[in-house]
């Protein structure tokens, strides 16, 4: 028989995806960076939990913004070098004739694989389009200085201008590295995507970072329940809530929520 006890320990990156976990007792572990995703939960225990972004998520997402941009870079280089010196004019004439075929094929044996890794995939390709876009920015700024400053000796306003427009640049690419940060903040660490949370108790928990999207929260007990940042809360499944401790306190009082009421107790319990 397998023990659902997980109390009191460190599961950072841990994966519980799509396992049967009624009952469990989570309280007082360290989930950042564990993976729920279509896990049956209900009735479990998840007080004095903390969630969000691990450590090592963190390191993969700054390694990430940095590699991404010499793969991108270096793909598109080899991509029009491979179209311009081996493909001949036919051979593209088929190539872009096959193409409905090919993603007809694609649409049929990987639609379900796609659908669940779209938004990961996403994520990932738009951080190295911003991390491109960074870099091509402070390259630009750097040839700005390069310019400029020799530029003074021949023509005041001719450094001038090119100064002016280094400032410029260099503002841009400061306010799209803010960006990047930013995106890896607000990337999701724990994962509850499609699970089922129905009775669960996440009372006195640290909620950061974490994707609760289309995930069933009725009857959750959200007391003392700490909502800081950065969680996602897309088409879920929640009829009513419990705001005290021990499922006291049920919003709403009698029958089910309704959209706007959700939303308020969300936005409340992340501003408290």
């Amino acid at each position: 028989m397998i023990s659902l006890n997980y109390s009191n320990q460190n599961l950072q990156n841990r994966s519980f995806k799509g396992q049967q976990l009624a009952g469990a007792d989570f309280s007082g572990s360290d989930l950042r960076g564990g993976n729920f995703t279509g896990a049956n939960l209900i009735g479990a225990n998840f007080q004095q939990v903390k969630m969000g972004q691990s450590q090592r998520q963190v390191n993969v997402l700054v390694i990430t913004a940095i590699v991404s941009p010499i793969i991108l870079c270096g793909s598109c280089i080899l991509l029009v070098e491979v179209l311009t010196t081996l493909l001949s004019e036919p051979v593209l004439n088929f190539l872009f004739g096959a193409l409905p075929f090919l993603f007809f094929l694609a649409e049929i044996f990987l639609r379900d694989s796609l659908i669940v890794q779209f938004p990961k995939l996403s994520n990932i390709f738009g951080m190295g389009a911003i991390a491109t876009l960074f870099l091509a920015m402070l390259l630009l700024t750097f040839w700005f200085v390069m310019i400029a400053f020799p530029s003074f000796s021949s023509s005041p306003a001719q450094g001038c201008f090119f100064l002016l427009l280094m400032s410029v640049s260099g503002i841009v690419s400061f306010r799209i590295l803010q960006w990047l940060r930013q995106l890896i903040q607000s990337h999701s660490g724990t994962s509850f995507r499609k699970a089922n949370l129905t009775d669960t108790d996440f009372s006195y928990s640290l909620v950061r970072n974490t994707d609760f999207s289309f995930a069933i929260l009725t009857g959750v007990c959200v007391f003392d329940w700490k909502l800081p940042i950065h969680n996602k809360f897309i088409s879920i499944d929640c009829k009513y809530l419990y705001l005290k401790a021990e499922k006291q306190e049920r919003q709403p009082r009698e029958g089910n929520f309704r959209l706007s009421e959700l939303a308020r107790i969300l936005d409340k319990l992340g501003n408290d």
